[in-house]
């Protein structure tokens, strides 16, 4: 069957696969998982079918970079296979990056294969994808108004995904012709704002206005009217901030005094056990640099705590899940092989935007958040975040300017 299909119509059904997937990364796990999976089988038949084949250099750096995070966690569970068990997350997430590397260096190779209408409707959505998760998540609000948003996993993941969501449906309608596209927009910030207070998550509340300032200052649409209505927008969410979720703003405000309290000896809170755990890890780094077991550890972890933090009881409760920190994550597990895995995730992906492609959005509003999240607190070990980030940047890839008239733009194969 698949082969009556040409590679374009192929290329298409992986696509709409790759948007239902980043879609539903929050609200169904089923449905994404079985999407995602459905995309780079499609993918691949579709580069297969493909005359001729021709690889695009984006698409091998950027795959080259998921790669690079996949395999140095596939190579750590083969190292200590007794952690698979408690930490099933990574055996999850090292198989979500590396069959993602192998859907964006195919379907990503594809891009100027499919069709204009394709694009168009993969638009719609993806922005009908925002919307419906929205709801959701303000739906499971109004079941538990007393407890932090929690779509189908924790507060932090959720507010982390959906500002990544929101980032990349403010994309896609900003470059569209809709006539009411700055009103479209408006709403979508409104929403965003709204769910991520409902979820209390300090990070998110703090970079998302700093990276739109940053992407419509790019988009040279600050004009003094924007500016003006940039102004009145914000003060209006903190007044409503302010007035509606106490409990946010609070958290919000309590970080100075968190940071101060744990100069003073007193660590024992969010902030101040995340200052405990970076310093631990940094240490079992320095122990292991080669890599080490999950259990060994924990155990040179707690240790430095008890003798070095005063015993943070907050500390001592989280360190047995992660480290808060992307690198400091990787390294204390993977060894100085994860560090390295991240830079060049990192700056592959730079590389590759800035070099090949027509736009910056993808290293703005995914990569960049990526990396200031993860200086403060761990990513790449949750399968819904490396599942939504893989297919955010396959869908950055495919859904940039066309690339028709540019010359030495891929490889090609015979």
């Amino acid at each position: 069957m698949l082969r009556k299909l040409s590679a374009a119509n192929l290329a298409a059904i992986s696509f709409l696969f790759a948007i239902i997937a980043a879609s539903t990364s929050l609200t169904d796990s089923t449905i994404t998982r079985n999407a995602f999976y459905l995309a780079v089988l499609f993918a691949i038949v579709a580069f297969i079918s493909s005359r001729p084949r021709v690889l695009s250099r984006d698409a091998i750096l950027i795959s080259a970079a998921i790669f690079c995070i996949g395999l140095s966690q596939a190579v750590w569970l083969l190292r200590f296979p007794a952690t698979i068990t408690p930490y099933n997350e990574y055996l999850t997430s090292a198989t979500r990056l590396l069959c993602g590397a192998v859907l964006v260096i195919t379907l990503g190779s594809l891009q100027n294969s499919l069709s204009q209408n394709v694009k168009n409707f993969s638009k719609g959505l993806l922005i009908f994808g925002f919307f419906y998760t929205s709801g959701v998540g303000i739906y499971l609000h109004a079941q538990n108004p007393d407890m932090r948003l929690e779509i189908n996993t924790v507060a932090t993941i959720t507010a982390y995904i959906y500002t990544l969501q929101s980032l990349l449906t403010i994309y896609v309608i900003t470059n569209t012709s809709w006539r009411y596209k700055s009103i479209s927009t408006v709403i979508v910030i409104l929403l965003t704002i709204w769910v991520i207070l409902l979820t209390e998550t300090r990070t998110a509340l703090l970079i998302y206005p700093v990276l739109l300032l940053i992407f419509f200052c790019r988009r040279q649409h600050m004009t003094v009217k924007t500016i003006l209505s940039f102004g009145l927008l914000i003060t209006l969410m903190v007044a409503a901030a302010c007035h509606l979720f106490t409990t946010a703003t609070e958290r919000l405000t309590n970080t100075v005094n968190e940071l101060s309290n744990y100069q003073k000896g007193n660590g024992d809170s969010s902030l101040g056990s995340r200052i405990s755990m970076w310093k631990a890890g940094i240490h079992a780094i320095e122990q292991a640099p080669e890599g080490q077991s999950a259990t060994h550890r924990l155990d040179l972890a707690t240790q430095y705590i008890e003798q070095h933090e005063g015993g943070n009881p907050e500390a001592l409760r989280n360190i047995v899940y992660h480290l808060h920190n992307d690198f400091i994550e990787a390294g204390s597990l993977q060894g100085a092989a994860g560090i390295i895995a991240l830079v060049f995730f990192f700056a592959l992906i730079s590389v590759a935007n800035i070099r090949y492609m027509h736009t910056h959005a993808m290293l703005l509003l995914l990569i960049l958040p990526t990396l200031i999240i993860g200086m403060v607190d761990t990513l790449f070990i949750d399968h819904r975040f490396v599942t939504s980030l893989t297919l955010m940047l396959v869908i950055y890839l495919i859904l940039q300017p066309s690339r028709r008239s540019t010359p030495g733009s891929g490889i090609q194969e015979n």
